[in-house]
């Protein structure tokens, strides 16, 4: 049976920003955005800056100066020049 989460892990050079499981994560690659979800194939992949978004037990979302993703075996590292937690804005019904 296929994992539901993936865990997660978001630093910067300056502190770890997150840590946890996602259903989901979107990141602003250099060819265009991507998704990874559960069983994602092995990847790595050069961030440019955009924003970084994180579905999980809560969803959060981070704007990002660059960096890189790492996807191995349902386990994400996430390495940013820099990054902020941004404010979600509630969907609308």
């Amino acid at each position: 049976m296929a994992a539901k989460t993936f865990d997660v892990t978001v630093a910067s050079r300056e502190k770890p920003l997150w840590q946890g499981k996602a259903f989901q994560v979107q990141v602003p690659a250099l060819g265009g955005g991507l998704t990874f979800l559960p069983g994602h194939a092995s990847s790595f992949v050069l961030l440019s800056k955009g924003d970084l978004k994180i579905n999980g037990e809560k969803d959060l979302a981070f704007s990002i100066e660059g960096g890189f993703a790492s996807f191995e075996k349902n386990q994400m590292v996430i390495a940013v020049d820099s990054g902020e937690e941004e404010e979600l804005k509630p969907k609308k019904a």
